[in-house]
């Protein structure tokens, strides 16, 4: 087998990734959704519990301004609602409406994660997530020294 050398490495990660993303993108556009509204109902629909728009925020790779345009639509066409939580915070909810476009939009997607995950064995499963784990803690180590470096403007 010929060694993997790291330009051969990147090329691929890189055209998996958007190919990954082009999987979810279609799924999206299928449902007749963007992109960012696809997501926004994704962490809804994931969430071990009440979400904020904060949780997003913290949870998607969008800005905060595409997933507040997001959620501004979501909530305009009737899909989701704002809910007063302690203090000022605001939770989102489904609506009926919403409901009925998760279970249209998401369900299938989650569905096809699912059985994608089943297709893994079980050994497959926990070494795909060790080396993703190892590989995010490594870069993080190592992009540590662009973020100690003083930024040029």
């Amino acid at each position: 087998m010929e060694k993997l050398t790291f330009q051969q490495f990147i090329t691929e990660t890189n055209r998996m990734n958007k190919a990954e993303e082009d999987v979810y993108r279609r799924m999206a556009r299928h449902s007749g959704l963007s992109d960012a509204a696809f997501w926004v109902l994704y962490s809804i629909e994931t969430a071990p519990g009440p979400v904020t728009q904060t949780d997003i925020g913290g949870t998607l790779m969008l800005s905060k301004q595409t997933i507040n345009s997001a959620l501004k639509h979501l909530e305009q066409s009737g899909h989701i609602c704002l809910t007063g939580g302690p203090g000022r915070k605001k939770y989102l909810q489904l609506t009926r409406q919403g409901r009925t476009l998760a279970d249209r939009a998401i369900r299938p997607a989650l569905e096809v994660e699912r059985r994608t995950f089943l297709g893994l064995a079980e050994e497959e499963r926990a070494s795909l997530l060790a080396l993703e784990r190892k590989y995010l803690s490594l870069l993080l180590r190592e992009s540590e020294q662009i973020f100690q470096q003083p930024q040029e403007e």
